[in-house]
């Protein structure tokens, strides 16, 4: 059937009619049916960009570790690291939380406004290393969770995966269970579950319900990951990505980058309602994209000024004059966003 912009569906019909150009769907159903998909490597990118993108990851292992390369397999040999925060190592991984096959599937999952909650490496060395059984849910008061998962995450493989090799092993449609594993259940599923084999390049994705663990590598060498977490918009990010996004950052890349950097988010609360932010830079005094408007997986358009770093307000004062405006709206009487900027505290 034709696909409308139908305003019941929201941002998911422009969303859908993009995932099925990008042959998509049949990824979409796996992550219906049994709660994670593999991405092939040319889905992701070229070559190329996956070479680079290791190459990335071990310089930065080897800056934080202060070893070299070749020292790398002894560091890691019988443990595992999630290295953190790394997305402002090199540009280069800005790029990667942007891939359009894996965020359109994890807006799927999310929402269009997800925001970027962590962006980390994994190295693992050969040992008894491995991951136990569980699922990524951190509502922790929650014993039994909704329908919908509250955060979604890609694992970008930067080597070759295989059960030998410590790949990632999935529990396939246990995130209809909507619950944690219990320990009998974690200790049942751990080498019972489904190992991903997959070649350098591929990405697998997933929402918080999936049980999923990983296998100890039993092969020479390194396991190399790049991990993306987003989380829907509402949520606190695991890292400061609004708090050290610079405007440099913003300006190389499409306006998607700014809304994943959360730079718009209108919480926390202070006295005063949050107001939009201005274009100015851009030459033009319009608002920028709302929230809930559809920005294209496709945008690789430089910002270029259209998304400006967030300046905190003083949260402690009472904007009388905006609060009036705000008043104004809310009544039905029409406003002009000059008008806005305008009001004085």
């Amino acid at each position: 059937m034709e696909i409308e912009d139908w305003a019941s569906a929201k941002t998911l019909a422009p969303l859908y009619r993009e995932l099925k150009d990008l042959h998509l769907l049949e990824h979409v159903a796996e992550l219906e049916a049994f709660g994670f998909t593999v991405l092939p490597p040319d889905a992701v990118g070229p070559p190329e960009q996956h070479e680079a993108v290791r190459e990335a990851l071990l310089r930065v292992a080897c800056e934080r570790k202060q070893c070299s390369r070749g020292e790398l397999a002894n560091v890691f040999r019988d443990g595992q690291e999630l290295m953190r925060f790394m997305l402002w190592d090199d540009p280069l991984f800005e790029k990667v939380i942007l891939a359009p096959a894996a965020v359109g599937l994890i807006e799927y999952l999310l929402g269009t406004n997800c925001i970027l909650s962590l962006c980390d490496g994994w190295l693992k060395g050969a040992g008894d290393a491995s991951t136990g059984i569980h699922c990524d849910w951190a509502q922790f008061e929650m014993p039994t969770f909704p329908p919908e998962p509250y955060t979604a995450n890609f694992n970008y493989l930067l080597s070759d995966y295989s059960k030998e090799d410590g790949a990632l092993g999935f529990v396939p449609g246990s995130h209809r269970w909507r619950r944690w594993p219990s320990p009998e259940e974690a200790e049942y599923w751990n080498d019972r579950c489904h190992p991903v084999e997959a070649p350098v390049g591929s990405m697998i994705i997933w929402g918080d319900h999936t049980w999923h663990g990983s296998y100890p590598r039993r092969t020479d060498g390194l396991r190399l990951m790049m991990l993306g977490t987003y989380c829907r918009a509402h949520m606190q990010t695991q890292e400061p990505f609004r708090q050290t996004v610079t405007q440099e950052a913003l300006d190389r890349n499409p306006l998607r980058f700014g809304r994943l950097m959360d730079v718009h988010g209108a919480f926390p609360f202070g006295k005063s309602p949050p107001r939009p932010r201005s274009n100015r830079a851009a030459g033009e005094d319009t608002p920028p994209p709302r929230r809930r408007s559809y920005l294209s997986l496709l945008d690789s358009e430089p910002a270029a000024g259209k998304v400006r770093l967030r300046t905190e307000p003083d949260y402690g004062v009472y904007d009388a004059a905006f609060a009036e405006i705000i008043a104004k709206k809310s009544k039905g009487m029409k406003i002009q966003f000059p008008d806005v900027y305008r009001a004085k505290a």
